[in-house]
């Protein structure tokens, strides 16, 4: 497993409107419509360039990231021709100007795919558009991440009748598109000097030492000389000078300062960057684009030995987690990774949100070399790595090294991993408070022998055209997996042996009308339990994790997340010692205490005259 740096991407400052500055044109997008005055020029069926949001604009194999309205040309949603897809500013005069500057925020991966290369240029034209020229190229980056791009306009100074338009060319190929925000044309003045990128990893395994670089540029008409830079995490800053330089008119400058940002345990910390003093000044034109901020998440990627086999696990614990906070452990599906299900499930992000401790536990190779739980398919018989020590060690040992809840640990996990959810619920059951499964299934077996010691919650979300784990089972085990029952007969076992009989059913908007599918919610309880079953029907969905790819009306993580956080806790979690004094049975009672008898898949109180109670859960 790698311990290097997961991500190390230079991360952009936001957009700062150049307010003290001489603006020529100021477009931001928010209108929801295409521009007053402005034109395109396109050969694509979808309408070229189109206004909207990240929920709009978006497609399969091309997350635009959030960033307000802003207006896109995407050739992944259409795989149409996009080779002239022309967005055109309105007519400028820049007869009585010397410095000129555009400023955009850019979206643009610069990929290439199937033999294309997309490319992206800003072109102008003096003749009406006529014929255009191109003033530069954008290179894509590819991080996910929106960008500054700040372009001398210069050479254009003097002309009257000037057409600047952002090209996007798909290669004649199928590949994804460019998105442009927060468009500023504007002539510098006085001192102004702008932070525009902080070179920092997003994401960082413990331990590391971090050198802090980053990029200025000079958005006014003085040279720059010195400035300063500080950083600072909480109460904790740094600063330096930079001197002995000379940053002309909208010229740019990397620095990397001197002092290392020591990283030692897993957290999430929020790093500021700021420039200031500039020529010994105590402020310049803008103070807003001085500033830059970003969090970033320090990963453990520890190993533990367990029945002799070194187990690998990535564990996050958020500087925002409270004090005893819960613990979620996500497990991969088979043939996966737990980074992968780390970075697709973003269950990083939902802790950062709510506060809880996460643990990507790393499966085993089994002897066709691919990485699983075990939970006893029938293809696998003769595996012998026992997963349940593996997860109780390391929930043994996060509790040595962490503040964590004793009562609040939950699982959830994606295909096989959702059936090491379904597993744990019944073998492991002192240790959970709830499961999530997500595209899982309880083996036949697992059923058959399922005798938990207390009540763990389960919440199913299942696509029912999944063709892997079948919605409708494989009772006769004609795929090896093992024989395991539909998730209608799954559901139905627990909300019987828990004895749940309330129900609660409704479809969730389907906010998302591309993806082919919609999500049916039903909730089961029982009035007085803490006890519950859900299970997300998502109609048309596949063998996915809602959210992250196929169903995107919900994102799965924030889903389950919420169904833990809503559990109550469990009133009475183990039976009462039974005394070896003689005893004859008085009554038998149900979780609500009411008095019933003997029945099969209930969990049931018996309550004996010298005062014990042995809890009991009859199966045959």
């Amino acid at each position: 497993m790698k311990l290097e740096l997961l991500v190390v991407l230079p991360l952009l400052l936001l957009y700062q409107v150049v307010l003290s500055q001489n603006v020529l044109l100021d477009e931001d997008f928010e209108n929801q419509s295409f521009p007053v005055g402005w034109t395109q020029i396109t050969n694509a069926s979808d309408g070229g360039w189109i206004v909207g949001s990240d929920a709009t604009l978006t497609s399969e194999y091309w997350d635009i990231a959030p960033h307000g309205n802003f207006i896109a040309t995407n050739d992944d949603a259409c795989d149409c021709d996009k080779s002239m897809d022309y967005l055109i500013m309105p007519v400028l005069d820049f007869s009585a100007s010397t410095v000129i500057a555009l400023q955009f925020q850019s979206y643009f991966d610069g990929a290439s795919l199937f033999g294309g290369t997309e490319v992206a240029t800003i072109e102008y034209s003096l003749d009406n558009g006529a014929t255009w020229t191109i003033l530069t190229t954008i290179a894509g980056t590819d991080d996910g991440s929106w960008d500054t791009q700040v372009i001398d306009l210069s050479m254009l100074a003097g002309a009257e009748n000037v057409l600047l338009a952002f090209h996007y060319f798909d290669d004649e190929n199928w590949l994804f598109g460019w998105a442009i925000d927060d468009v500023l044309v504007y002539e510098p003045e006085g001192l102004d000097i702008s932070l525009v990128s902080v070179e920092v990893p997003t994401v960082v395994t413990a331990p590391n030492n971090i050198t802090i670089t980053g990029t200025v540029i000079n958005n006014g008409l003085n040279e720059i000389n010195t400035f300063d830079v500080t950083w600072s995490i909480g109460e904790t800053n740094y600063s330096t000078t930079i001197s002995g330089i000379a940053i002309p008119a909208l010229g740019t400058y990397t620095f990397s300062h001197p002092a290392t940002l020591e990283l030692v345990a897993s957290g999430s910390f929020e790093l500021s960057v700021t420039v200031s003093n500039v020529n010994a000044m105590p402020s310049d034109l803008v103070e807003a684009n001085n500033y830059w901020s970003q969090n970033i998440q320090v990963l453990v990627y520890g190993q533990l030995l367990v029945d002799g086999f070194d187990r690998e696990y990535i564990y996050y614990h958020p500087g925002t987690a409270p004090e005893q906070c819960p613990l979620i452990f996500v497990f991969h599906g088979y043939t996966g990774t737990a980074e992968g299900i780390m970075d697709y499930s973003e269950f990083n992000d939902v802790a950062d949100e709510f506060g809880f401790a996460v643990c990507y536990p790393q499966g085993t190779e089994d002897s066709f070399g691919n990485t699983f739980f075990n939970v006893g398919y029938a293809f696998q018989d003769g595996e012998t790595v026992d997963d349940i020590a593996y997860v109780q060690s390391l929930s043994e040992h996060f509790h040595m090294n962490y503040s964590l809840s004793t009562h609040n640990i939950f699982a959830t996990g994606l295909s096989n991993g959702g059936d090491m959810c379904y597993m744990l619920a019944c073998q492991a059951a002192e240790m959970f408070k709830g499961v999530a499964p997500v595209a899982g299934a309880i083996l036949q077996d697992i059923m058959d022998d399922c005798n938990p010691v207390n009540e763990v919650s389960i919440f199913e979300i299942h696509g029912t055209a999944d063709d892997v784990t079948y919605y409708d089972g494989d009772p006769e085990n004609l795929d090896d997996w093992g024989a395991y029952p539909s998730v209608p007969d799954n559901i139905s076992f627990w909300t019987n042996l828990f004895g749940l009989t309330n129900v609660e059913s409704e479809h969730l908007p389907d906010s998302n009308s591309n993806d082919g599918s919609t999500v049916l919610a039903e909730k089961h309880s029982l009035t007085g339990s803490c006890s519950e079953v859900w299970l997300y029907t998502v109609e048309g969905g596949g063998h996915d994790w809602p959210g992250a790819f196929g169903n995107m009306d919900i994102h799965a993580s924030t889903e389950i997340w919420h169904f833990f956080d809503q559990l109550c806790d469990v009133p009475l979690h183990t039976a009462i010692p039974i005394k070896t004094t003689s005893r004859s049975l008085l009554k038998i009672v149900d979780i609500m205490g009411r008095e019933t008898v003997a029945a099969k898949h209930k969990i049931l109180f018996y309550v004996y005259t010298d005062g014990t109670i042995e809890r009991k859960i009859i199966l045959d």
